[in-house]
């Protein structure tokens, strides 16, 4: 059931109290809070798991950062794709400066394993020095979104609608500590839904149906190597 939960609240517009009278349906009785709880405590735990299962990661980046609401106050969602448009990595920060830019960089290439061959940014003078300090060897090509023949930020600015679709459903986040578990959570849930994170021994889903079927069993797939491990 907590699984079940935690996969509804990060795939589906619902808030806490939705998931709370949903489960009750079900016979099980807990509070809003519980919910958030769970997204919070099992978010980083599961995106942490499907990093295991994920497809093979492209070494050419394309990195942006944008506009989330913390309380009344902005913060900058860092997140980057590769050429087939799995995310690489996501990361909140309070400023959009050089240290926040080499934060990205410096977790996305832990995290991943993957040091990109070609980064393409937009014309942020911090990623210059991000760049620099983490992926040395990688040609680092500055543009924008609306260039007409040459590479373009797109991918990655395109991949930013679903998840502020998800968050603009939640209003704001209360923390940059407990949107960054948030976001991994919403993040996962798109690259389930988009097949960037496979159970081994299932085969391509066919249809719309078998492909939300697909995501329920991925998301039990993890929940289980997380009970194996503990």
């Amino acid at each position: 059931m907590i699984v079940m939960a935690v996969r509804w609240y990060f795939s589906y517009r619902l808030s806490a109290a939705n998931i709370r009278n949903l489960l009750a349906e079900r016979g099980l009785d807990v509070s809003r809070q519980t919910v958030a709880d769970w997204a919070q405590k099992f978010s980083v735990l599961l995106a942490e798991a499907s990093r295991r299962y994920a497809k093979p990661l492209g070494r050419r980046w394309f990195v942006d950062e944008t506009y989330v609401r913390i309380g009344k106050k902005w913060a900058y969602l860092y997140r980057a794709v590769d050429e087939a448009g799995q995310v690489v990595d996501v990361l909140l920060r309070e400023k959009r400066d050089v240290s926040s830019a080499k934060a990205f960089f410096a977790q996305a290439i832990k995290r991943r394993g993957v040091v990109p061959d070609e980064v393409i940014t937009n014309k942020h003078r911090a990623y210059l020095r991000a760049v620099k300090q983490h992926a040395p060897n990688a040609k680092h090509r500055r543009t924008g979104l609306h260039r007409k023949r040459a590479l373009t930020t797109k991918p990655v600015e395109r991949s930013h609608v679903p998840v502020k679709d998800r968050l603009r459903a939640m209003r704001s986040l209360g923390s940059v500590p407990t949107g960054q578990q948030l976001l991994e959570g919403i993040e996962l849930a798109q690259a389930v839904q988009r097949g960037d994170v496979r159970v081994p021994d299932r085969s391509k889903p066919s249809s719309v149906h078998e492909c939300v079927r697909l995501g329920v069993a991925t998301f039990s797939w993890m929940a289980l190597g997380l009970r194996t491990a503990a």
